[in-house]
């Protein structure tokens, strides 16, 4: 049996919700960290704060829909002509637009909350991230043009040249937009990692690392997702429903790792001038 649309959205709420489960469990953490495990006289970062609450909701809301649609795919629709097949293919019902809706919003926050990032640690310099922006907001107007095909469409597969350019430049925008942030704040703290590690003998290399493993894994299911798209495999479905846990899980470790003192860089880092937390955790 070929895997279909049915098929693939079955594996992919399992798998969903395998990492919103592990999500939920970092966002618990990252909320603790954010307003009571922060330093002494440090204000609650209110970016970090709303941005995290926000990702999380629109997570929720979106497995929420998954669970919706897979329950009137296989209980309601089951005995309808073409089965559950046909009520994933009808990309113009209501579940449909309202889940890509949820999911082009997410992915939306977290592109300007790396891009708000990568603002900041370059000193509120906008020449830096301009293309960045732009690419935002190219990502933004391929959004609305998917969700507005999504609406009229009515029946048809995901592959259908209507929703492939806009579908292929939306994955394409939001993938190049993490990247060049990615570079440019790692970019930025090995810079900055060359004066601290020369005039008071610490590294920030840990937090270099950080930066480019957290923007890798995002990043690397961008690219899967899009090969997976191009060559019309039904899998895609698994790892577009996977990437809305992802995105919130890479936000939030960037946090956990760092307040729990899980990356560190060598040596003392409370005796420096400038604490390299701040650096990516910046208010």
């Amino acid at each position: 049996m070929a895997f279909g649309a049915d098929e693939s959205k079955l594996v992919s709420i399992f798998i969903q919700t395998l990492l919103y489960g592990a999500y939920t469990v970092v966002f618990g953490l990252t909320i603790w960290i954010l307003i009571w495990r922060r330093p002494p006289g440090r204000k609650i970062n209110q970016l970090m704060l709303w941005s995290s609450l926000i990702m999380f909701c629109l997570a929720t809301m979106h497995i929420g829909v998954n669970y919706a649609r897979v329950f009137k795919a296989f209980i309601i629709f089951r005995n309808a002509k073409g089965g559950p097949a046909v009520f994933f293919n009808t990309l113009s019902n209501f579940t449909q637009v309202f889940g890509s809706a949820i999911y082009v919003a997410q992915t939306l926050v977290g592109d300007s909350v790396i891009l708000i990032r990568c603002y900041i640690v370059w000193g509120n310099r906008w020449t830096v991230v301009a293309l960045p922006f732009l690419l935002l907001v190219g990502s933004t107007t391929a959004g609305i043009g998917l969700l507005n095909t999504f609406a009229h469409i009515g029946v048809a597969e995901i592959f259908t040249p209507q929703l492939s350019p806009w579908i292929v430049s939306f994955f394409s925008l939001t993938l190049a937009t993490n990247s060049i942030c990615t570079a440019l704040v790692a970019y930025r703290i090995w810079d900055i990692n060359r004066l601290v590690i020369n005039f008071y003998n610490h590294s920030w290399s840990p937090a270099i690392v950080l930066v480019i493993e957290s923007g890798a894994i995002y990043s690397a299911t961008l690219l899967s997702l899009l090969i997976l798209y191009k060559i019309e495999s039904w899998f895609q479905y698994v790892l577009l429903d996977a990437i809305s846990p992802i995105v919130g899980l890479v936000f939030s470790m960037i946090t956990v790792r760092i307040a729990l003192g899980l990356t560190s860089p060598i040596g003392e880092t409370h005796h420096m001038p400038v604490h390299w937390d701040s650096i990516i955790l910046k208010e």
